[in-house]
């Protein structure tokens, strides 16, 4: 049976993937619990996911790994600032022409939770620098 091993970051953005024949779902299993290391592990067998396995957290992340993952929060906190901004502009282009709101107030929303659910994740890394070294 034909199997992947997605490799994901913490957000589930698939970072890498390894295609292989295995004898049994057992075997896959086997092969995506090994190939764990700093991030987490996928494996699926055609449409169906056997498994995820994380990589062990007993002792922190290391720190350039933290570095990173915080440089991408901050890039996706502008980015999405720069989003809400272009809603709130469309917005009130669309008042003035008299234009229905209805939809345009929704995505903005949707941009607006979206950029708390951000604000969140940068907010637990600087946590976790500031344990390390508070």
């Amino acid at each position: 049976m034909r199997c992947h091993i997605f490799t994901r970051d913490d957000w589930g953005k698939t970072l890498d993937v390894q295609e292989t024949e295995c004898g049994s779902p057992e075997e896959a299993l086997q092969l995506g619990s090994a190939g764990v290391a700093n991030q987490p592990t996928e494996v699926w067998c055609g449409p169906r996911r056997l498994g995820r396995f994380e990589p062990e957290r007993s002792h922190g992340r290391p720190l350039p790994r933290l570095h990173a993952l915080l440089t991408l929060a901050e890039r996706r906190l502008h980015e999405r600032e720069q989003h809400i901004s272009k809603q709130e502009t469309l917005i009130n282009r669309l008042k003035r022409e008299g234009r229905d709101l209805a939809l345009a107030l929704c995505v903005l929303d949707t941009l607006i939770e979206t950029q708390k659910t951000h604000l969140h994740e940068r907010d637990l890394i600087v946590a976790e620098v500031a344990k390390r070294f508070g």
